[in-house]
Parts: C-alpha cells; structure tokens; sequence
C-alpha cells in the first residue's frame, strides 16, 4: 500500500513539472514594443523631377500622430518634421528643429515644398516627441531629389 502511495505522488509530481514547464513554453516573457519607424513611400531615392515642387510621401509604423506640439511629451506619440537641404539633429533630449524655412512641423504623413531650385536637394523626415525632440532611438529618414531645369 505504501508502494502505491509513492507511485501515486511521484506521478501527480510529474503531472505538476510537465504543466509548469508547458505553461512556461506557452508564456514566454513579454516582448518590448518595436520601435516607431518612418520610410519615405514616395519620391523615390535619386528621383529626378521635372517641376519645382516636390511631395514627400510617408509612412509611419507604431507611432501615433497628434496635434501637441509644445505639450508634455507622452510614449507613442508625437509629430513628423520634415527637412530639406539640412541634417536633423538626432540626439536625445536635443531639438530636433533646424533653422527656420528648413523644417515643417506636421501630424499628416505629406507635405509639399514648392518653388525649389534646380538641382540635387536633400528630404529628411523625422519623427519627434511633443517637444520636438528627437525619440529614441531616433527614427529618420532621408531622400535624395534632383530638381530638373
């Protein structure tokens, strides 16, 4: 009789592993939410164009767009610049704002620059936290454009 007893808790012993170990295998640990990301849909890379006004075309991933800029700044959320013919500043906690006339502060994923000059010219986008700084890690991209005569 004690031999059954012993047989009987070594197998509910082994029924206890077998479904810890299935219910670890089922529920591994929680993963870290991806990034935001940006990608430039349209122009394509080295497009060459044959007017002065080009529309830069976007799309965002894990992220999402508001109209706060100034506010306090708030996980997964935020605002796009858009740049042309500068680099952005990338750093954490720095402005990610260039002098005026380079940047548009924006919450749609298009924007338009008119009345460009000839020649090769350089598009950012970047997307920003509320205070315009940069997210980290920062999420931007760029373009190259040439603008025909």
């Amino acid at each position: 009789m004690i031999k059954a007893w012993t047989l009987q808790k070594s197998i509910f012993l082994a029924l206890v592993l077998l479904l810890l170990a299935l219910s670890i295998a089922c529920h591994p640990e929680p993963v870290a939410p991806q990034e935001a990301r940006i990608l430039i849909i349209d122009p394509a890379a080295e497009s060459v164009i044959d007017t002065a006004t080009v529309t830069i075309k976007t799309f965002v991933e894990r992220f999402n767009l508001v109209d706060k800029t100034g506010q306090p700044n708030s996980p997964g959320e935020g605002h796009i610049v858009y740049y042309k013919d500068v680099t952005p500043p990338l750093g954490q906690g720095e402005s990610a704002l260039t002098a005026e006339g380079s940047y548009i502060i924006s919450t749609k994923t298009s924007e338009t620059w008119d009345n460009l000059q000839p020649g090769e010219h350089t598009f950012w986008v970047q997307l920003v936290n509320n205070d315009n700084t940069s997210l980290l890690p920062p999420a931007a991209v760029r373009v190259y454009v040439t603008v025909k005569e």
